[in-house]
């Protein structure tokens, strides 16, 4: 029987950057090792406007954009690391640091009831393909939710694709709907492409 390594999940800090990096690195990161056409986003494309053409952006624009977002503290999010190595990733960040976001999956912003700087949003589940099926995506959005909590945030809404039956990751990589329904995440509005779902997080589900 495989034993798996404990998977580890640290938030996105200028402490963190370098391995962010070296799972994104064009070409060489594992993050898009198995889907080459998607390796220069850096996770960037649902922080540029849609007024601008995403294609023209090449992967070192990107790379030295988010370098700078990250040493600022304008990008955040989560990491996992099991190993000794970074085996995945998620988006997940207050909704005012992607005010993008949303005209980028063609939605309106649903309406939140907290203040604006208490809501999230969860745009993106990125797992290394050798580390797929083994528990990581959970324990990122475990992580990622007992740390939001604890800073503040009560209201976080993901984006699931309406994929269907599809197993294609670039079809999924918002992250499963099933995957967020198991950690309290209900509907509340459905899109031709995508589904919204919301939880509602309170104090006491914070990391200690």
């Amino acid at each position: 029987m495989e034993l798996i390594p404990p998977i580890d999940v640290v938030r996105l800090s200028p402490g963190t950057r370098d391995d962010y990096l070296a799972f994104f690195d064009h070409e060489r990161g594992a993050a898009f090792s198995d889907n080459p056409e998607w390796a220069r986003c850096y996770c960037q494309f649902y922080r540029v406007p849609l007024a601008l053409d995403w294609k023209a952006f090449t992967a070192d624009q990107n790379r030295v954009a988010v370098d700078a977002a990250i040493g600022c503290g304008e990008a955040e999010g989560y990491l996992a690391r099991a190993g000794g190595s970074v085996v995945g990733w998620l988006n997940a960040q207050p909704r005012h640091k992607l005010p993008h976001c949303f005209e980028r999956m063609g939605i309106e912003p649903e309406p939140v009831d907290v203040p604006p700087h208490e809501a999230a949003v969860i745009v993106c589940v990125l797992v290394a393909p050798a580390w797929r099926r083994r528990g990581v995506a959970a324990a990122l959005l475990d992580g990622a939710l007992a740390d939001l909590a604890a800073r503040g945030i009560t209201i976080i809404d993901a984006f699931p694709f309406r994929a269907g039956d599809s197993t294609d990751p670039t079809d999924h990589y918002h992250g499963p709907a099933v995957l967020f329904a198991s950690r309290g995440f209900e509907t509340i509005a459905e899109h031709p492409d995508l589904t919204v779902m919301r939880r509602r997080l309170a104090h006491s589900e914070a990391a200690p």
